[in-house]
């Protein structure tokens, strides 16, 4: 299962609440006059008559993300580490460019003994029979003892055969025997208008899995130290208001899909459904509870 780590940041929200300033930001409607810039014949304090005042850092916030005005949110800078990806899919992360990667190297790095990532189907059935390790596949029966088996007798083989391999050719050749499911490492920068960009793509259910796992994990650290940013923030349907996956949100890969069904208090529609004039029907307290539960189990 994919690590991640938090390990510094270079500003917060105030920062860019500030910079926003700079660019401009308009007044809001002053709530204890209601507007009026006087409460019983009296000039109201709070605007100075004026019946707006200047919101706070909290609003711009809000205001930015909800609206995308998000350039300000560049300022915010992050740096991950990332451990235990498997490498083919570090290559769906790398297509994240507006960030900075610095991974393990299998040219200098021996992996002897490497570890593996085990995908949620097997995991599923480890999970079944109580498995913990590939020593205990024969508390399995059937064809998930013979899934397990394949499945862990090729990693156990890749390992021989790199291990070898490295002792006669070195660890340069060795690494092109290295598997699709073998661990790597990444130290990643990204600043916050790329990382929500990249939490809209990979919390999609159609992500793949150890990409879904990732994102959930990495929103679930930022969570901590800018709630205020990802508050309204999942993935693309709900940054929207309207889901750009369409028809394949039917897809079997988006069975899952808790914002697709009418009926529910999660209803987000697809772009083509607004365009037909069927709207959302969304509780954002339902939402929060969805989300803690999601957090909850990584």
């Amino acid at each position: 299962m994919v690590r991640v780590r938090l390990l510094s940041w270079h500003n917060d929200p105030s920062f860019v609440a500030r910079s926003a300033r700079v660019s401009g930001v308009g007044k809001v409607k002053c709530e204890k006059c209601k507007g009026a810039g006087r409460i019983n014949g009296e000039i109201c304090k709070d605007c100075n008559g004026e019946g707006k005042r200047e919101p706070t850092d909290k609003e711009i916030v809000e205001m930015i993300v909800l609206n995308d005005y998000s350039s300000a949110l560049e300022h915010i800078v992050m740096s991950f580490e990332i451990t235990e990806l498997s490498k083919g899919n570090a290559c769906e992360f790398l297509e994240h460019r507006i960030a900075s990667h610095t991974g393990r190297s299998t040219r200098y790095h021996k992996e002897i003994g490497f570890g593996f990532v085990i995908p949620p189907k097997i995991r599923k059935i480890m999970e079944k029979y109580g498995i913990k390790d590939y020593t205990e596949i024969d508390k399995a029966s059937g064809e998930d003892k013979e899934i397990l088996r394949l499945f862990f007798d090729e990693m156990l083989k890749s390992r021989e055969v790199y291990e070898r391999l490295v002792e006669i050719i070195g660890k340069e050749n060795a690494r092109y025997v290295l598997p699709f499911a073998a661990h790597t490492a990444y130290i990643w920068t990204i600043n916050m208008r790329s990382l929500i960009n990249f939490l809209g793509l990979r919390l999609c259910v159609r992500a793949s899995p150890e990409m879904q796992e990732f994102a959930k994990k990495v929103y679930k650290e930022v969570y901590k130290v800018f709630p205020e940013i990802l508050e309204h923030v999942w993935c693309r349907g709900f940054n929207l208001g309207a889901c750009p996956e369409n028809e394949v949100r039917d897809s079997p890969q988006a069975k899952d899909c808790p914002f697709k069904n009418p009926n529910s208090k999660l209803f987000i529609p697809t772009k083509k459904q607004v365009f037909r004039g069927i709207g959302a029907k969304f509780d954002f307290d339902e939402f929060r509870k969805l989300r803690e539960k999601i957090l909850s189990e990584v």
